[in-house]
């Protein structure tokens, strides 16, 4: 009897067998493949984010350059066309400007003489 059970379990243990390497490799190759998939879709966002991060970087020096010469429109370095039309506009302002206050005055005159005509035209 115990030469049957001995049997028994030689035999099944002989059928059973062990996993070999072309079976282990079969059944880790996907996972191998998706990790390998993985890694290299996360180089590639570490890429762009990078890429990204420099263009960030870039846009805002250029911003900070822009500011500081609005703060500061003096610091501007123009050339001589700019320069000669922007005097000649500050030059028509100015002189619009003295128009208009002797358009003003007039204006004060010409109410104050209404007035008086219409306190005579009133007394009649």
């Amino acid at each position: 009897m115990k030469r049957c059970v001995l049997l028994g379990l030689s035999v099944l243990l002989l059928c059973s067998g062990c996993a070999t390497k072309e079976y282990v490799n079969k059944q880790i190759d996907p996972i191998s493949c998706q990790t390998k998939i993985l890694e290299s879709k996360a180089a590639e966002l570490e890429k762009k984010v990078s890429a990204l991060e420099a263009r960030t970087g870039g846009l805002e020096s250029r911003m900070s350059a822009l500011e500081s010469q609005v703060a500061n429109p003096k610091n501007v370095e123009l050339n001589p066309a700019d320069r000669t039309m922007i005097s000649d506009a500050e030059r028509r302002a100015a002189d619009a400007a003295q128009r208009a206050e002797a358009a003003a005055k007039s204006a004060e005159t010409a109410a104050a003489k209404a007035a008086k005509v219409f306190e005579l035209g009133q007394k009649k």
